[in-house]
Order: C-alpha cells, then sequence, then structure tokens
C-alpha cells in the first residue's frame, strides 16, 4: 500500500493517519521523507527540524504502540537515482513497463518515453502544468526540478507593479491562483532529430498524458527607455563617451522574421507597459513615422531616444520617454 501526507509552509507538523493490514510474526514498514526547503531566517532557525518524529500505530488491544524509539534503518536516496536510470547508459539498468496508458496520479513512479525533435528553431519549454512535483531529463541531461505548485487564490495580486515607498515582500504579487511555474527551458542543442529520451521522476502525481513541449512564439517585441539611461549593449563598442551616454533601445524579431509594423511609437511621456501603452501628455506626432523610417522590414534596428529627427525642444520640463511596440512576421 502506498500513502502520503505533507505539511505546508505555516504550519510544518502533520498527522498522518491511515489504516494498515498486519501479519503474524514480522512486519516490514518502509516511510519515504521528501523535505522540501528549510527554514533560513529567524531566532534558533538552525534547530528547526525536518523529517519524521513519531511512529505510532494504534488498535492494539493493550493500546497503542509508539515505534518512534525502535531502531530503524535508514537509506538516502532511491534505488532509481543510485543505478542512474535517468542517464543513457543507465536505462537499461531497470526494466521499464511497457504500455500504452502510463499510471495517472501516482507518486514515487519512473516515465520514460521516446521523441523527435520539436521543428523550427523557436526556444522549446517543458509543459508541466498537469505534473505534481519531481526532476526531468532529456538524454541525460538535467532540465531541473519541476513544482508547478499554485500561487494562493487569498493573496492580494495587483494589477500594476510599484514599488515605490516602503518595501513589503507582497507588494508586487502577480498571478493569485496560478503555477508559480508551468515550462521549463529545454537547450534545443540537447535534442537529436530523433530518438530523444525524456526521463520524469514524479514524487507526488501527476498525469504524464498531459506532457508537452511548447514552442515559444515572438509575434511582438516592445522597447521603453527614458533619456539619460544608458544603453548597456553600447558599453563593449568603442565608442566615445558621449555616444556611451546615449539612451538607445533595441528592437529585434526571431531570426527568419522582420518587423513588419510599427503598433505603437511616441516620444515624450508615454503610458502603460508593452501590449497596453498610451499616448501622455506630451507626445511627438512624428513618432511612428520616424521610427518605422529605422526599423520597418528590418531583422532588428536601434533607435537613440531624442535622436533620428525626434523634436527635442517637445516639453522642456519633463523627462521624455520612447516607447516602441512592433510586429514581427
Amino acid at each position: 500500500m502506498h500513502f502520503s501526507a505533507t505539511g505546508n509552509g505555516s504550519d510544518i507538523t502533520f498527522k498522518f493517519k491511515e489504516a494498515i493490514s498486519l501479519k503474524a510474526g514480522k512486519n516490514e514498514i518502509a516511510l519515504l521523507s521528501m523535505t522540501v526547503g528549510l527554514q533560513n531566517a529567524g531566532p534558533f532557525y538552525e534547530w528547526v527540524g525536518a523529517g519524521l518524529s513519531k511512529v505510532v500505530i494504534e488498535g492494539f488491544n493493550n493500546g497503542p504502540v509508539d515505534l518512534s524509539s525502535h531502531a530503524w534503518s535508514y537509506k538516502i536516496g532511491l534505488q532509481g537515482e543510485h543505478l542512474g536510470i535517468h542517464k543513457p547508459d543507465g536505462i537499461k539498468n531497470v526494466k521499464w513497463l511497457s504500455t500504452r496508458e502510463p499510471p495517472k496520479q501516482q507518486p514515487l513512479t519512473w516515465y520514460k518515453v521516446t521523441l523527435d525533435a520539436p521543428s523550427g528553431n523557436e526556444p522549446v519549454g517543458l509543459d508541466m502544468v498537469h505534473m505534481g512535483k519531481g526532476l526531468a531529463w532529456l538524454n541525460g541531461e538535467e532540465i531541473g526540478r519541476y513544482w508547478p505548485r499554485k500561487s494562493s487564490i487569498h493573496d492580494v495580486c495587483v494589477q500594476k507593479c510599484d514599488y515605490r515607498g516602503k518595501f513589503r515582500p507582497d507588494k508586487c504579487l502577480t498571478g493569485c491562483g496560478e503555477p508559480t511555474q508551468r515550462w521549463y527551458h529545454v537547450p534545443r542543442s540537447w535534442f537529436k532529430p530523433s530518438g530523444n529520451v525524456l526521463v520524469i521522476f514524479e514524487e507526488k502525481g501527476g498525469d504524464p498524458t498531459k506532457i508537452r513541449l511548447s514552442k515559444r512564439k515572438v509575434s511582438g517585441i516592445c522597447a521603453h527607455l527614458g533619456e539619460g539611461h544608458p544603453s548597456i549593449d553600447s558599453w563593449s563598442e568603442a565608442e566615445n563617451v558621449e555616444r556611451k551616454s546615449k539612451a538607445t533601445i533595441h528592437l529585434k524579431c526571431p531570426d527568419n522574421a522582420h518587423i513588419a509594423k510599427i503598433k505603437f511609437a511616441s516620444f515624450g511621456t508615454p503610458q502603460g507597459t508593452c501590449g497596453s501603452y498610451s499616448i501622455g501628455d506630451c507626445h511627438d506626432s512624428n513618432s511612428i513615422s520616424l521610427v518605422e523610417k529605422v526599423c520597418l522590414n528590418r531583422n532588428e534596428c536601434r533607435i537613440e531616444v531624442g535622436e533620428e529627427g525626434f523634436n527635442k525642444g517637445l516639453c522642456p520640463s519633463a523627462t521624455k520617454k520612447l516607447a516602441v511596440e512592433a510586429m514581427c512576421s
């Protein structure tokens, strides 16, 4: 029989109760303890324990039996880890069960699947939103630990982040009730044209049939920069000091794509964020045509804020910015 229980972020203690069947003579009880994070701040945090502290069997005629002080044996790690079954030279160390319908919502399970490399050259992510918590490898390369745990719906999220004023850890919370992480980057250099082996070790339980490889397709790009903000890209160039001090925005579409349309451009005091820019009180009406002249039909372009023909005398008392949103195709 397999059972599980867990604590939470506010109370690490928990009680687990489940009916068990005992046979005459010796019985073996095996417990797997997984520690997910340890306290790293506060008074005496180094004394805060983790793992099991008390094991009791109830239901005997003469009362409960406390096994906590019995002679327990222990082993660190899992057999699959010791055998290296996530590595190309260790996969054959175990016999994998072949089935069209792999077990679902089953904790402590190893999964293996063979797949072809995704087409194209866009960045690739492993979509694990339907899995519980565990580790993933592709061709022996460690993608990393996944845990698409949902954030609390009771948190106070904001529509617009503003860090000004007194600091609070929850000042700029977003995505309440949504997975804290869903896609996990897989470098394309790890893929072979075919015969790629994806190995998953699921700790809590999930649905492996819903694991997907997703490609990140960029159709829009944005840039928003103010005067006096130097372009980091220009610091490595052999240019004079005056050139290095000028703010420069950089727009770049994915490879084999070009800037097909300037959706928004404003030199002045534009408001909002990417996807929702709006014209402020101060605006150069020639902004779109000036940006189009430099960027249209190119894979990438650079524009110095306040240069390229912008109206430098516009709103002399305001710190002017340039916001651009472009579409790639």
